[in-house]
């Protein structure tokens, strides 16, 4: 099967899995008022979801680049698709935590295997993988507005409509085997199947380490916006639902910052851009709680593009530098970066309770700027001459 039909799939599939992803948050104010939660128990929300799909990726990343089971995509979808569905179920807050880290696990399970895949060897590779990150982006935008569609008309028991998305498209992530042919780990063929990449095993560690130490730094700030963004609507008398379109435009910054982002990183390099991104992100944060609604909007919409562009570029670095290990590879900022970050979720909401939105983003801005530091030792360590093999 092409290449072109394959990538559909998957991205249908990332389309499903990030829509899951992003169903509860514009939810916390409805969820924290049905079990009398504050900012920070409702920012174990997030830790679920973040930290169950972070704690095992890893293993899951191995696991497919060694056996290349084909169940584990339709798998993922399943297990997202029960762990958002049961939480209108559930009679209590930690009964739906727990379904909320089921819902995880069919992540950790998705993004290796899914970005595996998707990671094509070309000279456009930055763009080609965009438009796999985007259709995620896409489901995530779309989400705030059917999580408030469905519980507006019937309660949480709504949140039972997410099983439909993976139904429809549970076939074809079974037969995707079929369609990935002779590209193991989305590797071109040329290359025998892996690409060749001239690195040190001590250099690549170091590498992966500094990389996914900025991945966490990252993730902690735009956990600022996606998980707090609808308490601070609420806080400032706009209203849930300003807090679910800020979600949106968040989102939809995503969409169209990620290919942009992509192409740009494609002419002048991933480290460059990404740097770039990070820093435009961190002065932005500061201000996020001190704007007027248009714009925070707005701000909002280039946060979105900004960190899932910045985190796109982090997950090619390590392809590049990884190129026989992609699944692994992705669970490090997939796996280790969102969920070293979503632990720390509950903390930034502690702040928040403390000393108010306005503390609270300010020391988000700081941690952003911090996580500009790793990456570029990592970009400094990659330009050192390494000597070729014969």
């Amino acid at each position: 099967m092409s290449r072109g039909r394959q990538l559909t799939i998957l991205s249908l599939g990332h389309f499903v899995n990030d829509l899951y992803g992003s169903v509860l948050p514009p939810l916390y104010p409805l969820l924290a008022g049905i079990y009398g939660l504050t900012y920070a128990s409702a920012g174990l929300y997030t830790a679920a979801y973040l930290f169950s799909s972070a704690l095992i990726q890893p293993l899951f990343g191995q696991v497919f680049d060694k056996y290349r089971w084909g169940f584990m995509l339709p798998l993922s979808l399943v297990l997202g698709a029960v762990g958002i569905g049961l939480v209108g179920f559930v009679g209590g807050f930690e009964a739906s935590l727990l379904c909320v880290a089921i819902a995880g696990t069919g992540s950790a399970i998705f993004h290796p295997v899914a970005s595996a895949y998707s990671s094509y060897s070309s000279e456009r590779r930055g763009l080609l993988f965009s438009m796999f990150m985007i259709a995620g982006r896409i489901g995530a935008a779309v989400a705030p507005f059917l999580a408030l569609g469905v519980t507006g008309e019937w309660g949480l028991s709504g949140l039972a409509f997410f099983a439909l998305p993976a139904l429809l498209i549970l076939y074809f992530t079974i037969r995707i085997g079929e369609y990935e042919g002779a590209r193991p780990n989305g590797a071109s063929v040329e290359s025998g199947g892996r690409e060749t990449v001239y690195l040190t095993r001590g250099r690549v560690l170091a590498l992966t380490a500094l990389v996914g130490l900025t991945g966490i730094s990252a993730q902690i700030a735009a956990n600022g916006v996606v998980s707090f963004a609808p308490f601070l609507a609420v806080a400032k008398g706009l209203g849930q639902g300003f807090g679910g379109l800020l979600l949106t435009v968040h989102f939809v910054g995503a969409i169209i910052g990620v290919p942009l982002a992509s192409y740009l990183s494609d002419l002048k390099g991933r480290y460059a851009v990404s740097i770039a991104l990070l820093g435009l992100a961190s002065p932005l944060l500061a201000s996020f709680p001190l704007l007027d609604p248009s714009g925070m909007a707005l701000v909002s919409a280039v946060l979105g593009a900004c960190f899932v562009s910045a985190q796109t570029l982090l997950i090619l670095i390590l392809h590049e530098a990884m190129p026989g290990r992609k699944g692994l590879a992705t669970s490090v900022i997939y796996g280790v970066g969102l969920g070293g970050g979503g632990l720390l979720t509950p903390v930034v909401g502690y702040m928040i309770d403390v000393g108010g939105f306005t503390t609270g983003y300010v020391v988000l801005s700081i941690i952003c700027l911090l996580s500009l530091l790793p990456l570029a030792v990592a970009w400094r360590l990659k330009r050192v001459p390494t000597p070729i093999p014969p």
